[in-house]
């Protein structure tokens, strides 16, 4: 299996950027992902309408661009782990992850024996034709795969320390309005209650060699994440940063007609 480069960062203490693709089920758009800089990206099963066709495409292309492939699945059962790493996914993003037990089974869905449970049906997606004897191939997968639980329930976070203390963890993303939700204070990501949970996470995550990470749809906020120490950071998804350009060519489109109008006084230094 390809080195996965941001877990290799990622253990050595660094931080990653990424995004989140739902929308917009080109692959072209990995060669934007990767001539902006960013070092992954993650495919949506979960709430996108995601085809297992669709994350072979785009790990194509991920593979060749140096950006390293992620998926989030729709829940945290066998058939859907297995299966989108078996068409290349590098890591997958368990979603709504509560508790030890379960969090036992994802490692062991996703790593081929001793350390799981995972059935062996690597393809050409994963080795690229270049096969080097399945032992080899197993030990390669399980190195470099990545799991990664998200915290969005109360729940979660009761239990954060346990949960990143299971080996084979490697991330946690939390999910901020569904985390927000379950605490009851849905959307206010300024409450004390959100940012006492944020840093559990980050504390037990930093005491289990684990890096801490969390999914914001603005700089701001995910700048704001990164200094209460998260390092596994995604931001917006592939059409907010869409409308969120357009919004701002407009926006500036506007303000230059504006400045015009008024005699070329808007923009100046007064």
């Amino acid at each position: 299996m390809q080195r996965n480069s941001i877990k290799a960062t990622l253990q050595t203490g660094g931080t990653v950027l990424g995004t989140c693709i739902t929308d917009c089920f080109n692959p072209e758009i990995v060669i934007a992902v990767q001539a902006a800089g960013l070092d992954f990206f993650f495919i949506d099963s979960e709430h996108a309408r995601t085809g297992f066709d669709d994350v072979q495409s785009f790990v194509r292309v991920a593979k060749s661009s140096g950006v390293v492939p992620l998926v989030r699945v729709p829940q945290s059962e066998y058939f859907f782990l297995a299966r989108m790493l078996d068409v290349g996914a590098m890591g997958i993003i368990s979603p709504r992850t509560e508790s030890v037990e379960e969090t036992l089974r994802i490692v062991a869905a996703m790593k081929f024996p001793p350390q799981g449970r995972r059935g062996y049906g690597l393809r050409s997606i994963v080795t690229d034709l270049d096969f080097h004897g399945a032992a080899a191939e197993m030990e390669s997968a399980n190195r470099e795969s990545m799991v990664i639980v998200q915290m969005e329930t109360r729940g979660c976070v009761e239990s954060i320390e346990e949960i990143v203390a299971v080996e084979g963890v490697d991330a946690t993303m939390v999910g901020p309005f569904d985390l927000s939700v379950s605490l009851g204070i849905p959307g206010d990501f300024e409450h004390p209650m959100f940012w006492s949970a944020f840093d559990r996470m980050v504390k037990a995550c930093n005491r289990a060699g684990v890096a801490p990470g969390v999914h914001f749809g603005t700089t701001k906020m995910l700048r704001r994440a990164r200094d209460h120490g998260a390092r596994f950071l995604v931001c917006g998804t592939d059409m907010s940063v869409l409308l969120n350009g357009f919004r701002a060519m407009r926006s500036e489109m506007d303000a230059a007609a504006a400045g015009a109008a008024a005699g070329g006084k808007a923009g100046g230094y007064m």
